[in-house]
């Protein structure tokens, strides 16, 4: 781990001096966090919205992000520095919207144990992963001789909406109280869009003649909102554990499922060499002749897409995952954790710690990796035992090195108790 790594641990994973001997008054204070194995379960209604985005990147600092994001200027210098990085790049993206309402006293099937509650939102998940080669033909054009790669690259976008509500369990009489719930959700697919290259994928040449190797796959569904709708159904998991009073443990699954777009599929797919050696007209005057260049290059084009539209597909929506174990000392509430966002990108390891900072204020701060480090910190404030808000930011280190990390993003919440 770098220097400018271990003075951030050090800043923002500091052992707090003063003990603890109980907590339980404190979490008592933030009602809305009715699920925590810390925390009684009390009876209440809650109403809340929250949003989160997260954009992580391996081998992209966030001097490339930020003007390519925001359509600024991207100089020349930081698209070389970029490309002389070695290995493949990487782009994961996470959004979420929701508001919803959890009733936690009405009682369902005659069990004070049972509760329900109802929400919706949207969800938007992402993934591109190029190689060296691409991103050097993508941003600097075809200015070598040698062949240029793209095997083993991917791209991945999966953008809905939903709308449903579960059951959520609670069982205090349990030597190891837990909780459990348990949601079903109607899924609105807006977005699909899928890429896949295998071996043998390359350009040779320059815009007048070249060769290109291809073996891909692809498919596509709504370019525009609402333009691709699919229908489907989603689930949602969460189970935690008290398993002594300082450690719990919990696994969460959430936005899985499965989306029908019916005849609204595009796909696209080549296996094979093929040359181009430039366009030749025989006659000015056959530029008047209609379809007369679309059909010299689609005699080109055709072989290398394959294309097919008003297919059927079931998409089918790996989970946002997560399973962590944790642990409460004299110094604070101490975490280990695996996550993942439900796309071919690797887990992501975290260590987090949190703790009272005051009463009414909860602070938190986690250190993973993703291939590469980061640390994000966040807050949950009591403002008046009725109003819950919480706060973070996303890749701090990215934030503070901006031209050797990359990486942005954050979630706001709040939530009404009553």
């Amino acid at each position: 781990m770098s220097k400018a790594f271990k003075l951030i641990v050090a800043v923002f994973f500091p052992l707090f001096g003063f003990a603890q001997n109980s907590d339980s008054a404190r979490w008592k204070g933030f009602k809305n966090m009715y699920s925590n194995p810390y925390k009684s379960f009390e009876a209440c209604q809650i109403a809340g919205i929250r949003t989160q985005s997260e954009l992580s990147t391996i081998g992209v600092s966030n001097k490339f992000i930020c003007p390519f994001l925001f359509k600024k200027r991207l100089e020349k210098e930081t698209i070389d520095k970029t490309i002389e990085r070695e290995g493949n790049k990487s782009l994961s993206f996470e959004a979420n919207n929701e508001m919803g309402f959890v009733n936690l006293k009405s009682h369902l099937f005659h069990n004070k144990s049972i509760n329900w509650y109802v929400k919706a939102g949207t969800h938007q998940r992402s993934y591109t992963r190029v190689s060296n080669d691409a991103m050097r033909l993508m941003f600097k054009g075809n200015t070598e001789s040698s062949p240029y790669s793209f095997d083993n690259n991917s791209y991945y976008n999966l953008r809905l909406s939903k709308i449903g509500g579960g059951l959520y369990y609670h069982n205090e009489m349990n030597p190891k109280p837990y909780n459990l719930s348990f949601g079903v959700s109607v899924l609105q697919g807006l977005n699909y869009g899928r890429i896949k290259t295998y071996e043998r994928n390359y350009y040779q040449g320059n815009e007048d003649s070249f060769k290109i190797g291809v073996n891909y796959d692809a498919e596509f569904a709504g370019t525009k909102a609402f333009s691709g709708n699919g229908i489907g159904i989603g689930f949602e998991f969460m189970f935690n554990q008290k398993l002594s009073e300082k450690s719990t443990w919990g696994i969460a699954f959430e936005n899985m499922g499965a989306v029908k777009f019916n005849n609204k599929l595009t796909s696209y797919s080549a296996y094979g060499e093929y040359s181009f050696d430039g366009l030749f007209i025989s006659d000015l005057s056959r530029l008047k002749e209609e379809n007369y260049i679309k059909h010299k290059l689609d005699s080109f084009t055709n072989p290398i897409t394959n294309k097919k539209e008003g297919e059927s597909k079931m998409v089918l929506i790996a989970p946002i995952s997560f399973l962590y174990y944790n642990v409460h000392l004299s110094s604070g509430y101490y975490q280990i954790g695996l996550r993942h966002n439900g796309t071919i990108a690797n887990p992501v390891a975290e260590l987090r710690y949190f703790n009272f900072i005051s009463p009414n204020i909860l602070f938190g701060a986690s250190l993973g990796t993703i291939g590469a480090w980061y640390l994000n910190t966040d807050v949950n404030w009591s403002v008046k035992d009725h109003l819950f808000i919480q706060a973070g930011v996303f890749h701090l280190e990215a934030l503070a090195l901006p031209n050797n990390l990359g990486g942005i993003g954050g979630n706001f919440g709040v939530q009404y108790v009553f």
